[in-house]
């Protein structure tokens, strides 16, 4: 038999890691169209020299969401996440991220996106994640709105009680008691749909209920800050 060269087994091996990072690289990112030729205005974790979108993409750990490669400069950027919605121009730039919350269903209403997130956080927790999308815990305008939000997002919640299975809106009153306003515009709320006997926050003073959740009727509630439920995304 005739021997095969060392140099073909190197070459080959090569390929085939190769194609095991590029497999990596489709399965875990997505290029970022968006973002090409822009700059996310957010804070960078780290920027070095890598010199492939293979090896930036090895250098964005677990807790890295976002990273962007320039050839031409072999630059790499780490991100813990990107948003679309704040960028500036800066040339040469492809950036990929992982799938997130952020890439799920939205739905359209009245100029607005909202997204029903399905893990169960506290109010601040919430607003946190709802940042990382470029978004804000949702705020309710008027009967239309709230109506829309019962028919479209929480259409398939459901459960016995429906105390158990509501979910946040950015109202509170932590400021002022039963001065509610918008936690992101730090407007008052005008209009409301509190289930009767709520807000009872003043019938319970051993745990201060400050927070406005809704229920999948569209009617609303206080609750303390620190329940975990669903939460709903408006940007």
């Amino acid at each position: 038999m005739m021997a095969i060269p060392v140099c073909l087994i190197f070459w080959c091996l090569w390929m085939k890691l190769i194609a095991i990072k590029s497999e990596m690289l489709t399965r875990n990112f997505s290029q970022q169209p968006s973002y090409t030729d822009k700059w996310p205005k957010v804070i960078i974790a780290e920027e070095y020299r890598a010199e492939s979108t293979l090896s930036c993409a090895s250098m964005c750990r677990p807790y890295c969401s976002c990273f962007g490669y320039q050839h031409s400069t072999k630059t790499c950027r780490v991100f813990d996440f990107c948003r679309s919605q704040d960028t500036g121009n800066e040339t040469g730039w492809v950036y990929y991220k992982t799938p997130t919350e952020c890439d799920g269903n939205w739905m359209a209403y009245n100029g607005h996106y909202y997204i029903l997130n399905q893990t169960k956080l506290s109010q601040p927790d919430a607003i946190s994640e709802c940042k990382k999308c470029g978004s804000f815990l949702v705020e309710i305008n008027d009967e239309d709105e709230n109506k829309w939000i019962e028919e479209h997002l929480l259409k398939d919640v459901y459960c016995t009680d429906k105390y158990d299975c509501s979910s946040w809106t950015g109202g509170n009153d932590i400021d002022t008691e039963g001065q509610f306003v918008w936690g992101h515009s730090k407007t008052p709320i005008t209009y409301t749909n509190w289930e009767p006997y709520n807000p009872d926050d003043i019938y319970y003073q051993i745990k201060i209920r400050d927070c406005v959740d809704i229920f999948y009727d569209g009617q609303w509630n206080d609750r303390p800050c620190d329940f975990l439920a669903n939460f709903i995304c408006e940007k």
